[in-house]
């Protein structure tokens, strides 16, 4: 029986995957995952036991806070490390993570990284000083303007797939399922022009348009009152706990690019209309979309391009063409990667 410490905090794009592939590993080992305050509610169903939970000492996103908040979380890993000695330490990127991987280094524990996004991130960019062992969610995952000599896995991303491991068909061909994906990374302008363009469609087809629709604190009632008025049959909250099996129903994604998400539309084969977030770091979100664009299966629309007249056209292009979306569905079928959990666990294995 080996011992893994997963290390990531703050974003789903990192504790999500996290999550995943810690109920896989504890299936046959022990595992552990070190986070922050700020990942810890993505790991409520993991048992306190197997959760290590390190503090910040100023809780802001700053190079300042960063340099202060760095020894702090070093120190803190420390014990940990002495206490459960693990075989095994996989970070998820993000700044968090560099202390807890370095600290591991110092004490010559085997440390790997796991980049989900198409671009490295600036943390493994760095941490890639101390470990060449990076698996990858794409390909062809890079660094702008560098060659990197790295011993790079493909293995995909862990991420939620529905308890019954199965698409869901909808009842009648008339139905037409969107699902648009804002949250907090969302705008005004966006909620609305995906809404009015929505409805402009509903319009001009002879289907009947579903939405799911995660939104903003600040949309929610709107939303809900420009569905309602223009009959459109909608789901809008601030936050699906059960998203897997919102996207299992859909038939079109509008979404920010997040790789969670890209790689859930892989998953689930689902035609998108991708929006990248324009202030992500490095513009990950955006390349994260183009591996997906790459081979036509996507629309990507830039933040500042977003108008009622480009969304309208990109839903209309899909919802009235079924050889377009059957053709979509079998590329983005070819390009999924099966069982990323196993494929992680397979790859450690090998390595020890």
């Amino acid at each position: 029986m080996k011992k893994f410490f997963l290390v990531g905090g703050g974003t789903g794009g990192h504790c999500i995957p996290m999550s995943v592939l810690h109920s896989e590993i504890i299936k046959k080992n022990e595992c552990y995952i070190i986070t922050n305050e700020r990942g810890l509610k993505y790991f409520e169903d993991i048992s306190d036991n197997q959760k290590i939970l390190l503090k910040n000492i100023i809780n802001k996103h700053s190079k300042i806070s960063n340099l202060i908040n760095f020894p702090y979380i070093f120190i803190q890993s420390i014990p940990h490390y002495l206490k459960l000695r693990p075989d095994f330490v996989l970070g998820f990127g993000g700044f968090f993570t560099v202390p807890v991987m370095i600290a591991g280094w110092v004490m010559r524990f085997k440390i790997f990284l796991h980049e989900g996004n198409a671009i490295i991130g600036k943390a493994n960019r760095f941490l890639l000083k101390f470990s060449k062992n990076l698996l990858t969610t794409f390909d062809n995952t890079f660094i702008p303007g560098k060659k990197i000599n790295i011993n790079n896995k493909i293995v995909g991303l862990p991420i939620r797939i529905t308890k019954e491991n199965k698409v869901f068909h909808n009842n009648s061909s008339t139905d037409f399922v969107i699902c648009i994906i804002g949250g907090s990374q969302g705008a005004q302008n966006l909620s609305i022009n995906i809404a009015e363009s929505i409805k402009r469609v509903q319009d001009k087809t002879k289907k009947t348009i579903s939405v799911f629709h995660q939104c903003r604190s600040e949309d929610l009632k709107s939303l809900q009152n420009y569905y309602k008025i223009n009959n459109i049959k909608n789901d809008v909250r601030l936050f699906f706990n059960e998203m897997t099996q919102v996207l299992s129903k859909s038939d079109m994604v509008i979404s920010r690019s997040g790789t969670s998400t890209v790689n859930e539309i892989i998953y689930y084969c689902i035609p998108s209309i991708l929006i990248p977030y324009p202030h992500a770091l490095d513009n990950h979100q955006y390349y994260n979309a183009k591996s997906l664009n790459i081979s036509d299966c996507t629309k990507i629309i830039q933040d500042d391009s977003v108008s009622l007249e480009n969304i309208f056209n990109s839903i209309y292009e899909i919802i009235n063409d079924d050889k377009k979306v059957n053709l979509i569905k079998d590329r983005l079928k070819a390009r999924r990667i099966s069982n990323p959990s196993k494929n992680i666990i397979d790859y450690f294995e090998r390595y020890s």
